[in-house]
């Protein structure tokens, strides 16, 4: 959410190097849908097989308050 919140959107792609492993790039993909079903992020992708674009609808500090209420 961090690196979401400095840039308006992001290319599911800039969230990793050619370096990292598969099994890191399938975690992110499955944290990334649960942000969805929170309603914590949207993500776009304009045509099959497409680049998948990642929003956050909420600013920071609405966004750290939802995620420490729901920590605690």
């Amino acid at each position: 959410m961090e690196a979401l919140w400095e840039k308006e959107t992001l290319a599911f792609q800039e969230l990793f190097t050619p370096a990292t492993p598969r099994r890191e790039v399938i975690v992110t993909f499955l944290a990334l849908l649960e942000l969805l079903r929170l309603r914590m992020i949207k993500i776009f992708q304009p045509e099959h097989f497409g680049p998948i674009r990642i929003f956050s609808p909420l600013e920071r500090e609405e966004g750290q308050k939802i995620i420490s209420e729901r920590i605690s």
